[in-house]
């Protein structure tokens, strides 16, 4: 026996079912939102791949020299690059084809085209072993440079980076508040920030007792963690709320 809802849709005609799958495959395809900074918001292309956002960016996508995967095509690299470089090979296959290998002769025709003779080169090409022991070894300039900064050629930035974005970007980290410190960062960019219940336990006896240490120390009521004079000191000093003793 039908279920009255069930019925009613049945009766309904402006009832449609619902495509589960169709959902399904809406939702895959769903980007996700950038979750960053504004200006990294707004100067990523939608139309441009991961990849070639990052190049605009001026950051690598992999640090993996062998990265897997197909090679798109890197943004700011010209056809004319292409037309010169087909035009240098049409160039050179001549002068390669008339280099006879050692070890091997050149056909002497006739206008017949039968053979007539063949010429050989008699000189011999010695090839003179020089001692390596205690030679440096010589490494070209761009390959040392690639080896240490530039892990990947498909995956570097190539053509115009946004410098712009990127000094929006270290500015924005690098803001400094009232609750950062005054202590060098240890990594990244800024100061490193104090904790607001760390502010909250620090302000009250501040402002009771001053710079008294020895008298924070003692305050029950103000100090229940009963911290010791030393690291109330370390504590202000951290918060930047102590500038000497």
């Amino acid at each position: 026996m039908a279920n009255p809802r069930q019925r009613r849709k049945a009766r309904s005609s402006s009832h449609r079912p619902v495509s589960h799958s169709k959902n399904a495959k809406r939702n895959l395809k769903k980007t996700p939102p950038i979750r960053g900074p504004k200006a990294l918001q707004e100067a990523w292309d939608k139309t441009k791949t991961v990849r070639q956002n990052y190049a605009r960016l001026g950051l690598a996508i992999s640090l993996d020299p062998l990265a897997a995967g197909g090679s798109e095509r890197q943004l700011g690299v010209c056809l004319d690059d292409e037309g010169s470089s087909r035009a240098t090979t049409d160039a050179v296959e001549p002068s390669l084809s008339n280099v006879v290998p050692d070890g091997f002769g050149r056909l002497i025709r006739d206008d017949s085209g039968q053979i007539v003779g063949v010429e050989i080169d008699q000189e011999d090409n010695l090839i003179e072993v020089e001692d390596v022991d205690g030679v440096d070894s010589h490494i070209d300039p761009d390959v040392r440079q690639k080896w240490v900064t530039d892990l990947s050629q498909k995956t570097s930035a190539i053509g115009v980076t946004d410098v712009t974005l990127m000094k929006e970007l270290e500015d924005i980290s690098s803001v400094a508040t009232g609750t950062t410190t005054l202590a060098l960062p240890v990594s990244g960019v800024g100061a490193r920030h104090v904790s607001i219940g760390e502010l909250k336990y620090l302000q009250p006896l501040l402002k009771k007792h001053g710079g008294n240490l020895n008298a924070m120390a003692g305050d029950l009521r103000l100090n229940p963690e009963q911290k010791t004079a030393g690291q109330l000191r370390r504590a202000l000093r951290s918060a930047g709320l102590l500038m000497s003793d």
